[in-house]
């Protein structure tokens, strides 16, 4: 089978490109020093401390990061810490709580008392719930990018851009819904892709 990978609007060939190979040249991992000073605790006091870290960092063009295969991924780890630290005075708050609830002391064993302490409680945990829920959507987002990646990158890796015009295109439609010889711009390029892999309103 011979692929016809021409350019749909300009009908040349010499300046295009695949996607990933677009994509991998828009990509660029760079290694450095990093200088950083600060005040450290001894058993003497406080001591100035100075010293260096090496450094990684990630550069992607413009034009790359328009052709992206999926969203970036949102971390959860740190939020997560974040809301079990949160938590953690409304777990210490329940102990007496459910020991007012379970008393058998009949003036402490009131209606009033148990609202009263599932109250303390719930109101000291609503923080820490708030940031509980951001972390289970960031999960869900990022699992639902997961599943979506196989769909998405076969679309992707099928598409070819021209830099002369400055479009996007599949020289054969890869999947059902995505037209073939048509040009597009990079961001609907973009969301044919993430159509496909069910993720493009992440």
């Amino acid at each position: 089978m011979d692929l016809d990978i021409t350019c749909p609007r300009c009908g040349r060939i010499d300046f295009v490109q695949s996607v990933p190979a677009l994509h991998a040249d828009g990509v660029s991992t760079s290694y450095g020093i990093s200088q950083y000073s600060g005040l450290g605790v001894a058993t003497t006091g406080l001591v100035p401390v100075i010293g260096t870290a090496t450094v990684e960092r990630t550069l992607t063009t413009a034009l790359a990061r328009s052709l992206a295969r999926e969203p970036s991924q949102l971390p959860s780890g740190r939020l997560t810490v974040v809301g079990l630290l949160l938590l953690l005075p409304a777990l210490i708050l329940l102990a007496p709580a459910i020991a007012a609830i379970v008393t058998t002391d009949p003036q402490v064993r009131t209606v009033g008392t148990w609202i009263g302490a599932l109250f303390m409680v719930v109101v000291v945990a609503i923080p820490g719930l708030i940031v509980m829920g951001a972390v289970i959507r960031r999960d869900l987002r990022n699992a639902r990018i997961r599943r979506g990646r196989p769909n998405a990158h076969a679309v992707w890796q099928a598409g070819f851009y021209c830099h002369r015009c400055g479009v996007a295109y599949w020289p054969y439609s890869p999947a059902p819904g995505i037209p073939a010889r048509q040009p597009f711009a990079p961001p609907q390029f973009r969301w044919f892709v993430w159509t496909a892999g069910g993720y493009n309103n992440a």
